[in-house]
């Protein structure tokens, strides 16, 4: 019981600042993250995912040193070696980009999904061999699923209970003042006769 314990730890990732933990595909093993060579990464991993002789994949979180607002990518803002998609993260439609480029000469795809976290968004990245694209989107819609932190978004429910007590508290208010205007008028009456 303690062993498997301790392998469920290996495959989790966390970061107490940013507010996340994810878990990590199977066969997923930390990298330096150096190696993505890209600023403000706070971790990689490595994965060779379902077929090891042909080629591996890189798993990175890039922190954004921002939140998200509900405002999605345009299409046209891109690259044109790069695609907008929709992906799932806890419910909500967030922005994911598929590049497609290639490095020392083989075809290379990369996903990049925005998440927004409460503290600060972060950039889940999952690059790998561009014949082998298919199976990179289902590892990162893989690690969005298991992917857990608070976001800065309400959701539709929250929304519409934020609406519902705005709503109350406006008929509170309009009642309140009907009240009042009768009361004020009846006493305005009775002095008056």
């Amino acid at each position: 019981m303690l062993l498997h314990a301790v392998v469920l730890v290996l495959q989790a990732a966390t970061n107490a600042e940013l507010g996340y933990v994810m878990s990590l595909p199977d066969g997923f093993v930390s990298i330096p993250a150096e190696f993505a060579g890209v600023r403000d990464v706070v971790g990689c991993w490595a994965g060779e995912g379902s077929q090891s002789s042909q080629g591996s994949f890189v798993l990175c979180v890039q922190r954004m040193h921002a939140t998200l607002g509900r405002e999605r990518l345009k299409s046209s803002d891109l690259p044109a070696s790069s695609r907008l998609l929709s992906v799932k993260w806890q419910g909500l439609d967030i922005d994911a980009i598929r590049t497609d480029t290639s490095q020392a000469g083989a075809p290379l795809t990369v996903y990049t999904a925005q998440v927004p976290l409460r503290r600060e968004a972060i950039q889940v990245v999952v690059a790998g061999p561009g014949a082998r694209a298919p199976e990179g989107l289902t590892i990162l819609n893989s690690v969005l699923g298991s992917l857990k932190g608070e976001t800065n978004w309400l959701s539709s429910t929250d929304r519409a209970g934020r609406m519902g007590t705005i709503v109350g508290w406006v008929l509170g208010i309009a009642i309140g003042l009907v009240l009042v205007r009768m009361v004020v008028t009846r006493r305005r009456a009775q002095a008056s006769a």
